[in-house]
């Protein structure tokens, strides 16, 4: 019997005869018990199952029922509706948790989290579009079963190969990437080369066989890194390179704006205004102007008018919107728009004529907005800046700079300050969350790792960010039918009560205020030193949702605003961007090409999607340099903090570098160790002893692979506990408050690679 009668004698049976299913004995002994026809069943079940025609449930076998719906997520705006069964839900597979050897994973949906045992996977990787049937549980999780792969999140998977039991495996860079891969074809590569491959079958989990690939590229040297940032870049499918038609038509424009454009606009030329950025910036999209008068300040922000250059019909704007946001790694941008206009004909250089969107505020001495307008401009730069020269001024530091900066920077700082003020008052929750520097060597080799601390400066820039993209966020809500905003929801309440509960056993108490976010700011507040934060800073974030784009008018929790939007980058985020053209549209009237809902709804999906990317794109680099830098450290001893734990062991933050590492529990000692994860510590029943969060551990590196491994030094004094706090022995869980006018709530700032924090 062929394969194709033997489909067509499974379908007939399920469907007419045994349409509740039947095992896999059963049908094979229907079509008939031979051993060539058990082989033929075994593998178009297997196939059938991946396909998501059949159904496998208990050991038994039934049709998938099809119907017409359209896809659970957002469509692009050209696609059609798809046919999919009606109980199927549309997700990313998440396979951080297989990483790690535990025994299940998930499925993030638009609208909630699947967990997925592991055998219910089909075989589902790392960021792979899956189709899953929901099943709810009440009082529990809702947890899926994958039924089918729509789409694969990368079929060109960089890492290494290494010869185990006469085979040549394939092990991904990327550690989500939970299995080994066979591989056909070496291509030509060696052991310690960063390599390609190509994967040519997922493999069948429900036949036990493993995934293979053909090695179609060598990168270079593995540790080598620029080749380490190569394979992440080709991890992402990130694009290098713009297509032949965008860098045409961006050549065509002028570098300057014609006298027509000049006209039309506010004539700001002759205001005195500047830029502050990271010293490394050549894409200056942001710049200031202040003076000071008898009722206060009034404040110009001016943001880069690249709308002027893109419209929604060019071919720029249209690869702008797939990219969604440039991405910054260490020595490299991948930017949002080719560089000539983001570099050069938007950039707002020093002594340059340039089209800009600006912002004028009026402010009192105490901060209070008095009145707030918005109009196209064009406006000269006078200087840029660093944000060190400001610092250095600020700090009453040796500076080179005029008189003019000087005043028009001390009387920012004042603004400034005033803004910050209000902020707090209203609820602003701020994370003092430091981000690595890389310094390198001559041969491009990263020879110290630092840390970029949030200064006065940056909170300079933020503030007068900020005061813009709230002032245009409530002029769209008034004045567009939709719009895009930075929504940031008010924290799921089953979380907090979790971080409560860990939280008092470390002995910090959780006072309710009159709303969650002052709870929050003075949780923060009360944290006693610097360890302190080091620790619970994170896990409180973790605790938040997650910022976003949506088309939903929802209050930003963490910043505590009732309107927000992103506004001051659009040369770096498609958001902005989006922005820029419905101001136009529906605010100044200077633009008439209104773009439909569904297109603003798919632009801010498409900004939100790129956003995670960017930031798993980052810290998977951070990742890898850590561990290149530290391979030459193997056997150096290190203090450090205990930062987190899971139910492999705890991760420890040494004091000397910003670098995180593991301490697996098979390196704690003799005994069973047991996790609890509530307080997030192990604690070994048979003597009391445990290794928990704020402890201080003198270890060794033992070594570095997937991960940076820790082994103690051995010596009487390396495991310290943190006894300054009286623990309680139970946690107790009290109730929490949101106050009903935040029920319709990422945190207040997190700094991204370019330095700025809007």
């Amino acid at each position: 019997m062929d394969n194709s009668n033997i489909e067509d004698r499974i379908s007939d049976i399920l469907s007419n005869v045994y349409p509740n299913g039947l095992t896999y004995s059963e049908i094979c002994v229907k079509v008939g018990s031979t051993k060539k026809s058990k082989q033929s069943v075994s593998q178009y079940l297997a196939q059938a199952c991946l396909e998501g025609k059949i159904v496998k449930e208990k050991m038994r076998y039934r049709l998938q029922e099809q119907k017409q719906i359209a896809p659970p997520s957002s469509p692009s705006p050209s696609s059609e509706k798809e046919k999919t069964d009606a109980k199927l839900i549309e997700g990313v597979f998440d396979a951080t948790s297989l990483s790690r050897d535990r025994s299940f994973a998930f499925v993030r949906s638009v609208d909630r989290d699947f967990f997925v045992d592991s055998e219910d996977t089909l075989n589902a990787y790392h960021g792979d579009k899956v189709l899953i049937e929901p099943h709810v549980r009440k009082g529990r999780g809702d947890y899926g079963i994958v039924r089918r792969i729509v789409q694969r999140a990368n079929t060109q998977i960089p890492g290494d190969i290494a010869k185990v039991k006469n085979r040549w495996i394939f092990v991904a860079s990327n550690p989500k990437i939970h299995n080994w891969f066979e591989i056909n074809d070496l291509g030509g590569a060696e052991p310690g080369q960063k390599v390609i491959l190509s994967v040519t079958n997922w493999g069948l989990q429900l036949e036990g066989k493993m995934p293979r690939g053909n090695i179609t590229e060598i990168l270079g040297k593995s540790g080598d890194p620029q080749v380490e940032l190569l394979a992440v870049i080709r991890q992402y499918n990130l694009p290098l390179e713009f297509p032949d038609e965008v860098l045409a038509e961006v050549k065509q424009l002028s570098d300057s704006p014609s006298q027509i454009d000049i006209a039309k606009r506010k004539d700001l030329r002759k205001l005195f205004t500047f830029t502050i950025d990271p010293a490394s910036a050549k894409d200056f999209d942001d710049a200031i102007s202040i003076i000071r008068n008898d009722k206060g300040w009034k404040l110009w922000v001016h943001i880069a008018d690249v709308a002027h250059y893109l419209p929604f019909s060019s071919l720029t704007f249209q690869e702008a919107s797939r990219r969604g946001n440039s991405f910054y790694f260490p020595k490299k941008v991948i930017p949002m728009i080719p560089e000539r206009l983001s570099n050069l004909i938007c950039s707002l250089r020093p002594d340059e004529e340039k089209l800009c969107m600006t912002v004028e505020t009026d402010f009192d001495f105490s901060g209070k907005v008095i009145h707030q307008s918005m109009y196209e401009s064009v406006i000269r730069s006078d200087a840029r800046l660093a944000y060190e020269e400001v610092d250095d001024l600020f700090e009453g530091k040796n500076h080179q700079l005029s008189d003019a900066l000087v005043q028009a920077l001390q009387e920012a700082r004042l603004l400034s300050r005033q803004l910050s003020r209000i902020r707090k008052d209203a609820g602003y929750i701020f994370f003092d969350l430091p981000e690595i520097e890389y310094e390198y060597d001559a041969e491009g080799f990263v020879h110290h790792l630092g840390i970029a601390e949030e200064t006065e400066s940056h909170k300079l820039i933020e503030n007068c960010m900020l005061v813009a993209n709230e002032y245009v966020a409530a002029l769209l809500s008034h004045k567009a039918p939709y719009s895009i905003y930075r929504i940031h929801e008010d924290p799921d309440r089953r979380k907090i009560d979790k971080l409560i509960e860990t939280l008092s056993f470390y002995g910090i108490g959780y006072l309710e205020q009159e709303d969650m976010n002052r709870s929050v700011q003075r949780l923060l507040d009360s944290l006693p030193d610097h360890d302190y934060h080091r620790v619970f800073d994170r896990i409180i974030l973790r605790s938040m949702k997650k910022a976003k784009y949506s088309t939903q008018h929802i209050r930003h929790f963490g910043l505590a605003l009732e309107n927000y939007t992103h506004f001051t980058s659009p040369i770096r985020r498609l958001c902005d961007l989006v922005i820029h053209h419905l101001c136009k549209v529906y605010v100044l009237g200077s633009e008439k090409d209104k773009p439909t809902s569904l297109l603003v709804k798919h632009w801010a999906t498409v900004a939100s999607e790129q956003e995670l990317q960017a930031d798993s794109a980052e810290r998977d680099i951070e990742r890898v340099y850590s561990a290149t830098y530290m391979k030459d450290k193997i056997g150096e001893a290190y203090s450090g903090l205990v930062i987190s734990a899971n139910s492999s062991g705890v991760i420890v933050r040494l004091n000397d570098m910003p670098v995180s590492a593991m301490l697996k529990k098979d390196q704690f000692g003799r005994g069973k160790w047991e996790y609890q994860d509530w307080a997030m510590r192990h604690v070994n029943p048979t003597n009391n002893d445990s290794f928990e969060l704020l402890d201080t551990l003198k270890v060794r590196i033992m070594e570095v692979s997937d991960d940076i491994y820790l082994e103690l030094t051995g010596e009487v004094d390396d495991h310290k506990h943190y006894h300054r706090v009286q623990r309680q022995a139970k946690a107790r869980k009290p109730r929490i408050r949101v106050d009903a006018k935040h029920s319709h709530g990422k945190i207040a700032s997190k700094s991204n690679k370019s330095g700025r924090r809007r």
